[in-house]
């Protein structure tokens, strides 16, 4: 068994300076202004099943200097779904859709979803969820202490900052669940262009016409048809071939 744990670690150490060597190697690319190489080099990261926020967000670069965009608009948005906060990503993005042919307006939200959406995304689900962990975990031993100790002075501030601890906790786990709750399933149109239809079919009525790189809300799903929603509020039928889900 200690043998096995041995050339587990060992194996997963040796992958992990592949991997650093690889992305060293795009970053160099990148640096030389090869950005095909540096993409092909990046997505060998990403084909041995290794995922960053950072690694998103370089091959998204690599696309926007070739001027793939849906692609880039695709990687940006992957970087923000495990970074919401990286400010880079979200900057690059902006600059992409700018570039865009559909140019979508967002219905509006109440304040207090601006407010809420806000806050949540300072950070993803997993660490709003481990940072809610953490200070419950603060608030047990700190009851607990406070429950067997017998100074004064050491009781007092043992209630108050276990109390402030259990706030904490209720609010990022609060903020957990509500990340959670309201997570959607988005994509990308990757093709120049597609029609919009009104039912699941290629004989139905072609409501309008989306472009590429324009990111969609997936409803559901019926044969190789996805029903999506637009930020604007328009529903209608895709092919789902021509997107990618992010």
């Amino acid at each position: 068994m200690r043998l096995l744990i041995a050339v587990l670690l060992f194996s997963s150490t040796i992958f992990a300076k592949d991997s650093q060597s690889l992305f060293d190697q795009a970053a160099l690319h990148y640096e030389q202004q090869d950005y095909q190489m540096a993409l092909s080099t990046f997505s060998q990261i990403e084909d041995i099943g290794l995922f960053s926020s950072d690694l998103y967000y370089n091959i998204a670069n690599c696309h926007y200097k070739l001027q793939h965009k849906a692609e880039a608009v695709l990687y940006y948005e992957k970087a923000l779904k495990l970074n919401p906060s990286d400010e880079d990503a979200l900057f690059n993005l902006k600059l992409v859709q700018l570039q865009l042919v559909d140019k979508l307006a967002e219905v509006p939200m109440v304040f207090y979803q601006k407010w809420a959406e806000g806050i949540k995304n300072k950070m993803s689900i997993d660490q709003w969820a481990k940072l809610g962990v953490v200070f419950l975990f603060i608030f047990c031993v700190l009851f607990i202490l406070f429950l067997f100790t017998k100074t004064y002075r050491l009781k007092k501030r043992a209630f108050t900052i276990s109390m402030g601890s259990l706030l904490i906790s209720f609010l990022s786990l609060s903020l957990a669940y509500y990340s959670y709750s309201t997570v959607t399933t988005e994509a990308v149109l990757m093709q120049a262009n597609a029609y919009v239809k009104s039912a699941p079919s290629t004989q139905s009525e072609d409501l309008f016409i989306l472009h590429e790189g324009t990111k969609v809300q997936v409803l559901e799903g019926f044969n190789n048809w996805t029903k999506i929603k637009l930020s604007d509020g328009m529903i209608g039928w895709l092919e789902s071939d021509v997107m990618e889900e992010i």
